[in-house]
């Protein structure tokens, strides 16, 4: 079982739970990042928080955290959600958001996931399965009335292109909320880059050097 520190005395904390699978039932490797907004603050805990929390699967595809939840008293900003970020092992990135209420208990991450509505090639497993309700009649949905829907419900990445080389890429985007950044290098390697959120819809990469290369924002 993977698990973070404890967080400090006196700062609430609800358990966020789940497992990821193979179709097959095979253990999924690889790490889930839960993000706050860039700085939160809790004065009545005298705590500032600034970076993303990350889990590495187990052995068994399984994490556990304790999370701050997102409705803390006199918490700064008041409302908020968790970015999280998907990266395992044979699967493409995903990013999405999550709120996670106090007073919960242990809450897996299965039952609050959003889900695409014909897509994917893991299994966030949530437990036993429930008794089998009746056949309903065929429906009339057609791929691309599909494809629209999983574009609201969870906008596809979006992809950016540096040809010149530079040490500062200015990316504007359409996406909703705020990205997760993975930069790559003319070769495809990942690299780093310092990514700032210049305002809602640019993103601004900087590098101690000249690059060329490529970018995802999911």
């Amino acid at each position: 079982m993977t698990l973070t520190p404890d967080l400090p005395a006196g700062v609430p904390a609800v358990r966020l739970k789940g497992r990821y699978i193979a179709p097959d039932g095979t253990p999924l490797s690889g790490t889930v990042s839960f993000a706050p907004p860039s700085v939160l603050t809790l004065p009545e805990s005298d705590i500032i928080s600034t970076t993303a929390a990350k889990v590495t699967l187990d052995g068994t595809g399984y994490f556990e955290v304790d999370l701050i939840p997102t409705d803390a008293p006199g918490m700064s900003p008041a409302r908020w959600s968790y970015q999280v970020t998907e990266k395992l092992k044979g699967t493409p990135p995903r990013v999405f958001h999550i709120m996670l209420p106090g007073g919960t208990g242990t809450v897996d991450l299965a039952d609050i996931a959003p889900v695409s509505p014909y897509a994917g090639n893991y299994l966030p497993v949530a437990g036993p399965q429930g008794a089998k309700g009746d056949k309903g009649d065929p429906g009339d949905v057609t791929l691309a009335q599909l494809d629209a829907l999983e574009a609201r419900v969870a906008p596809r990445p979006q992809e950016f292109t540096q040809s010149t080389p530079s040490s500062q890429w200015t990316i504007a985007h359409t996406l909703p909320y705020r990205p997760a950044v993975v930069v790559y290098d003319v070769s495809g390697n990942e690299i780093g880059g310092s990514v700032e959120y210049t305002d809602p819809t640019t993103v601004t990469i900087r590098f101690s050097y000249a690059e060329t290369g490529s970018a995802v924002l999911h």
